[in-house]
């Protein structure tokens, strides 16, 4: 290593014609000796007597005041310890496998790109079930079956009937006027004690006879009712549907009468030439030690429902007992009667 600091030379050579350069005219020149050749400044052959200061050897100094050399061929083969360790610190500079700083890079992008992928998955999820809640609200909303839409009335386009259709009944006869003489003479002999009308009006009426003469006790009763078009009877809410709705529940309370009536069951039979929707019921009831039969017809007429009972004693009270044939003939014969004062 060079001692010191080599001495300041020019910066650059003497230009032609200055003074000092040796074609200057005016300028001393030095004689030269004998037995030496003159020195020609670009002869190779004094590298080898340059002093170690004047040749490329001179490097800058780094920390510590140590030389920063360019690697070469003789170093790498000399496996020099300073820079072998700066090549392996350096990615692509030989060294065995990725530097660990790299490999934690790679980790942490791979994690951001799945985490990016994850809240892309998440987007497209969550916007596939908005376009579907839309769907689903644009389709109730269109057939009308949202929660807060309102359902307007049906009308005779929704297949409702709203009015009275040909053959219909509008009204009916007043019950207590229905029922012949030569009937009630008939089936309650001797002179009937009250005459009731509970029920009295166009669509609707309803009439009783009460025979209460010992030995004799008898009670008929006459119901008639027209029905009108409703939406609340069942198929196309006809007048003639409410007639046979009402049909079937009198029919399944006679058979199977509410606990609190505690009515007994009835016993069904047809009712001969009243027409296909029409049958009689037979019902016992037992109050204390009095036995009581009760004959209920069931008749319907498109949308007339006719209710005809006849009941007497058959044991106590000091009444003789009326038979159960006897009371189904008075009112299959009533009933006949009322149906026919409707046509």
């Amino acid at each position: 290593m060079a001692q010191g600091y080599p001495p300041r030379r020019p910066a650059r050579l003497p230009a032609r014609g200055r003074r000092g350069y040796p074609d200057h005219p005016g300028s001393p020149q030095r004689p030269v000796r004998p037995g030496r050749p003159p020195t020609d400044a670009f002869d190779d052959g004094l590298q080898e007597d340059l002093p170690p200061w004047a040749g490329p050897g001179i490097y800058p100094a780094g920390p510590g005041r140590r030389e920063r050399r360019p690697p070469d061929d003789s170093e790498e083969s000399a496996g020099r310890p300073d820079a072998g360790e700066e090549r392996a610190g350096r990615p692509g500079a030989g060294g065995e496998g990725p530097p660990a700083r790299e490999a934690g890079s790679d980790r942490t992008q791979g994690r951001r790109a799945a985490a990016r992928a994850r809240r892309s998955r998440r987007r497209i999820l969550a916007a596939g079930g908005l376009i579907v809640v839309v769907v689903v609200v644009a389709v109730l909303g269109l057939t009308g079956n949202l929660p807060w839409q309102g359902h307007p009335a049906p009308s005779a386009s929704d297949g409702l009937v709203t009015t009275f259709q040909p053959g219909e009944f509008q009204s009916v006869p007043n019950a207590c006027n229905a029922v012949s003489a030569a009937t009630l003479g008939q089936y309650l002999p001797g002179k009937v004690s009250r005459v009731a009308q509970s029920l009295s009006g166009a669509t609707q009426s309803e009439c009783t006879w009460t025979l209460d003469a010992r030995p004799d006790f008898r009670v008929l009763t006459v119901n008639s009712r027209a029905y009108a078009p409703s939406l609340l009877s069942s198929g196309d809410g006809s007048a003639t549907f409410g007639a046979i709705d009402a049909y079937a529940r009198q029919l399944q309370t006679l058979q199977q009468p509410p606990r609190a009536s505690r009515a007994p069951r009835a016993q069904l039979g047809a009712a001969v030439g009243l027409g296909r929707d029409a049958f009689t019921a037979l019902q016992v009831f037992h109050v204390g030690g009095d036995i009581t039969d009760e004959v209920t017809v069931v008749v319907r007429d498109r949308n007339v429902l006719i209710i005809v009972t006849m009941q007497g004693q058959q044991r106590g009270g000091g009444f003789k007992p009326v038979p159960v044939a006897t009371l189904r003939a008075g009112a299959l014969a009533a009933a006949h009667e009322v149906l026919a004062g409707i046509h």
